[in-house]
């Protein structure tokens, strides 16, 4: 028997210090200038908070959908059972560790880079606490495991080579009716698209939290082969929220109701192929595809 997160609390509170030690290095570094950085911590905070009322506001209305669906008795027991609602509070606590880490004020040696990798190598950081600490549930639950179930390595492949092919070609369509949409992709950009910043969106959204969820609802449907429940309905709202409500590293808050709708979508794809496969790697490919489509099709259209 392995120990999960919900089960255990040794955890808790290992994963914050990486998190922590961007805070000392910053205090070490300008220990007469705060304001920036304790700011960061509040605007993303709030932003991770937004996040977690949407978490819940999906819960809540699980119920209500169950009730049509089947009977009212039962949605009555998913909804006030003690471990449905610790599984959410697990996984609010995932959404604000990646949302102060996504938008914390940035130490001066990342200054370098054009793109925010601060953030995500704090993610991957306090992500390999948890999955180290919970090794065997990171393998069994969260997909982090590199074989992959029996008879799903086709269609996983043809929907991340799909996907992958429709974005490139999209891309050299506009770039050759309109040359003036054509961008300049650079090495950065593509080691960007290909490595952490994926990674650790699909460890945290489609490893820890679907773990966590699957678990506390239940993978009873099958859709196209997969297992799924209501873990993968949930983070694939909450994923479109956070790519709807935005906020960037200056505090400026917008709204784009497009690329949330979008990653809503891709996160029912991405959960199905966790789904499906069992692991986390086919999920971290096709969440690279549409992004390494365009940046492939604008190189190609250059």
């Amino acid at each position: 028997m392995h120990e999960r997160p919900t089960e255990t609390s040794r955890w808790v509170l290992l994963v914050p210090l990486p998190l922590a030690g961007v805070l000392l290095a910053h205090v070490l570094i300008a220990p007469g200038d705060l304001s920036a950085l304790f700011g960061s911590v509040g605007v993303s905070a709030l932003w991770g908070g937004v996040l977690v009322l949407g978490l819940i506001a999906v819960t809540l209305a699980m119920p209500a959908w169950t009730a049509l669906r089947s009977s009212a008795a039962r949605a009555r027991r998913v909804a006030a059972s003690p471990g449905t609602w610790l599984a959410v509070a697990v996984v609010a606590y995932f959404i604000m560790l990646t949302a102060i880490s996504g938008r914390i004020a940035v130490l001066p040696v990342f200054d370098m880079f054009e793109r925010h990798w601060q953030g995500k190598v704090l993610d991957l950081i306090w992500l390999a606490i948890l999955f180290g600490t919970l090794r065997r549930w990171a393998r069994t639950e969260a997909g982090l495991r590199w074989s992959i179930r029996s008879g799903s390595a086709r269609p996983a492949l043809f929907a991340i080579g799909g996907v992958f092919a429709v974005f490139a070609a999209l891309t050299i369509l506009s770039v050759a009716v309109d040359p003036a949409s054509s961008t300049e992709v650079s090495a950065e950009q593509l080691a960007y698209d290909a490595t952490i910043p994926n990674l650790t969106e699909e460890l945290i959204w489609r490893g820890a939290m679907l773990a966590v969820l699957d678990r506390a609802f239940g993978t009873s449907r099958t859709v196209l082969g997969a297992p799924v429940g209501w873990g993968v309905v949930i983070t694939a709202v909450a994923f479109g929220l956070g790519h709807t409500v935005l906020v960037d590293l200056s505090g400026t808050w917008s709204l784009n109701v497009a690329a949330g709708v979008f990653a809503t979508v891709m996160g029912l794809a991405l959960g199905w192929i966790r789904a499906r496969t069992g692991s986390i790697w086919p999920a971290f490919l096709l969440h690279c595809a549409p992004e390494l489509g365009v940046d492939i099709g604008m190189l190609i259209a250059a």
